[in-house]
C-alpha cells in the first residue's frame, strides 16, 4: 500500500485541483471513527476486517473518477476485474468495471444492453426484457429508468425460471434476456445452461444477476455440493454481477459487472466531448467513485484468496445444512424448493401456521426477519454471524410456529394482517402508491 500511494500525486503538496478536497487531520480522524462505528465487523474475521479498514482509511478520500490521476486505484480496479473473472470461468477477453453495489451493476447490464440496441436494432422502438418474476426488482428498477419494458415469465414448482415459458415470451422488441444465480428468494439458481442455450438461438444478450450468489457458488461448487451452471461457462451468458461487500468481505458500496468481451462493456461507458471543463468519459452511474470501497475490496480478495472462501464458504454451508435438517424436522414447516447455496426460503405445509405471523414472533424476540410473498415465507441467508446461533435460531423458529399454530388470530394482527390485506387487492398501484408514502414518511426530519 505504501509502496502504490508513493506514486501518485500528492494532494497534500498543493498539486491537484479536483478531487480531494479535505486535510483537516481531526475532521479525517472523525471520519474514519465514524466508519469504524458502523462498520466493526465487515464478517470474515476480526484481522481481516482490520485489515480492509486500513486500506479504506488510506483512500478514503481519494476519488477514481479520473483514471489518471490516481494510477494505484486503476491498477486495483483491473485486478479485481481479472480476479473476479477468472473466479466466474470468464476467458482472457472478460473485462467489466466497478460500481456501488448490485443495483448499479445490474442497471449497468440493462443500460448497456438497451445502447447496443439502439445501434445494432434501431427499427425496435418498444425494448422489452424478458425475465423471471423472481427477478431482483432492480432489473425492474433500471428498465424504469431508462425506458424499457419488462416482461415477467413465471417460476416452476422447483421455483426456477420456466423455460418453456421464456421462449415462447421472447418477441421481435426483446433486446436481453436476465436470470438468476441464485434468485434471492429462494436461494435457487435459474436453468441458465437452458436459457443460455435460448440466448444463442435467438442473438440476445443474456444477464446474469450474481450479486447474491458469485461470490459464493463458485466455492461451494469447488466443495463438491450441486450447482448447475450460471457463469461464463455457459456460451449464451454475456454479463454477470456480483457484489464483493457481499461474500467477497468487502466494505460496503463495491460490485462488480463483468462483460464476456469489449464488444459488450463499451456500450456502458459514457462520454462527452463538448464540455467546456474538458473531455469527459465514465464508466459508471456514479461520476464519483470512492477510493477507499476500491483499496478494501482489493485487499479483501487478494488476502483472501481461494483458500480463504473455501473455509468460509465450508463453514457456512455446513450451517447452512444444519439448518435445513432442524427445520425439515419441526413440523409443518419446510424449505421451498432445492437451494443451491447459504440461502433459503421457509413454506408452511400446515394451513393453521402462518408465515407472516411466524415472523411477527419472531421479530418480538429479536429476530429480525426476511419476508418473501407469492408464497408466504421466511428467507434466511446464512452469514459468518449465524454459524454460532443456529441451534438458538431452531430453538426460536420451531417455538414461534407452535405458537402461530395455537393461537391462529395472530395471523391477523401485526405485519402478517397487512400483508394478507395487500394479498387482495387486485390493484397494484394502490400498494405501490402505500410504499411510496410509507418511504415519505420514515424519512421526514424529526
Amino acid at each position: 500500500m505504501i509502496l502504490m500511494k508513493k506514486k501518485e500525486t500528492n494532494h497534500e503538496e498543493g498539486k491537484i485541483f479536483a478531487y480531494v478536497y479535505t486535510l483537516d487531520d481531526d475532521h479525517f480522524q472523525l471520519q474514519k471513527d465514524a466508519f469504524d462505528l458502523f462498520n466493526e465487523k465487515i464478517g470474515y474475521s476480526v484481522d481481516h476486517d482490520t485489515l480492509v479498514r486500513e486500506f479504506h482509511h488510506a483512500f478514503l478520500h481519494e476519488n477514481a473518477l479520473n483514471p489518471m490521476i490516481y494510477p494505484s486505484l486503476r491498477k486495483m480496479e483491473t485486478e479485481i476485474i481479472s480476479m473476479t473473472a477468472a473466479m466466474l470461468n470468464g476467458s482472457r477477453e472478460a473485462v467489466g468495471f466497478l460500481t456501488s453495489g448490485g443495483t448499479e451493476s445490474n442497471m449497468m447490464a440493462v443500460k448497456t444492453y438497451r445502447d447496443r440496441a439502439r445501434k445494432l436494432w434501431p427499427h425496435i422502438k418498444k425494448p422489452n426484457i424478458v425475465t423471471p418474476i423472481t427477478i431482483h426488482p432492480t432489473i425492474d428498477k433500471a428498465a424504469h429508468y431508462f425506458g424499457l419494458e419488462v416482461i415477467h415469465i413465471p417460476i416452476g414448482p422447483d421455483f426456477r425460471a420456466d423455460v418453456k415459458a421464456l421462449e415462447k415470451t421472447i418477441n421481435s422488441n426483446t433486446i436481453m434476456i436476465a436470470a438468476s444465480a441464485p434468485q434471492f428468494c429462494h436461494g435457487v439458481v435459474d436453468p441458465i445452461g437452458q436459457i443460455s442455450d435460448i440466448a444463442l438461438r435467438r442473438g440476445l444478450p443474456f444477464h446474469i444477476d450474481a450479486c447474491f450468489g458469485g461470490f459464493m457458488l463458485p466455492w461451494v461448487e469447488k466443495l463438491g455440493y450441486p450447482v448447475p451452471p450460471f457463469d461464463f461457462r455457459c456460451l449464451g451468458v454475456t454479463s454477470v454481477s456480483a457484489d464483493i461487500h457481499k461474500y467477497g468481505y468487502g466494505t460496503k458500496g463495491s460490485s462488480v459487472i463483468l462483460y464476456r468481451n469489449s464488444e459488450f462493456r463499451k456500450f456502458q461507458i459514457y462520454t462527452y466531448a463538448q464540455w467546456p471543463g474538458g473531455l469527459y468519459g465514465s464508466p459508471s452511474m456514479a461520476g464519483t467513485r470512492p477510493g477507499g470501497n476500491i483499496a478494501a475490496s482489493w485487499v479483501s480478495m487478494k488476502a483472501l484468496g481461494e483458500d480463504g472462501y473455501m473455509r468460509k464458504a465450508k463453514e457456512l454451508m455446513e450451517a447452512t445444512t444444519k439448518l435445513k435438517s432442524g427445520i425439515k424436522n419441526i413440523q409443518g414447516l419446510c424449505i421451498l424448493g432445492e437451494p443451491h447455496m447459504t440461502a433459503f426460503a421457509i413454506g408452511s405445509c400446515d394451513p393453521d401456521i402462518n408465515m407472516q405471523a411466524v415472523a411477527d414472533v419472531m421479530e418480538q424476540r429479536g429476530w429480525k426477519m426476511e419476508r418473501n410473498m407469492n408464497p408466504d415465507s421466511i428467507h434466511f441467508s446464512i452469514l459468518p454471524h449465524h454459524v454460532g446461533v443456529v441451534e438458538e435460531l431452531l430453538e426460536v423458529l420451531k417455538s414461534s410456529a407452535q405458537e402461530v399454530k395455537e393461537n391462529k388470530s395472530l395471523a391477523k394482527k401485526g405485519t402478517a394482517a397487512m400483508y394478507g390485506m395487500m394479498a387482495t387487492i387486485p390493484d397494484k398501484a394502490i400498494i405501490n402508491d402505500f410504499i411510496a408514502e410509507f418511504f415519505s414518511e420514515i424519512y421526514k426530519s424529526k
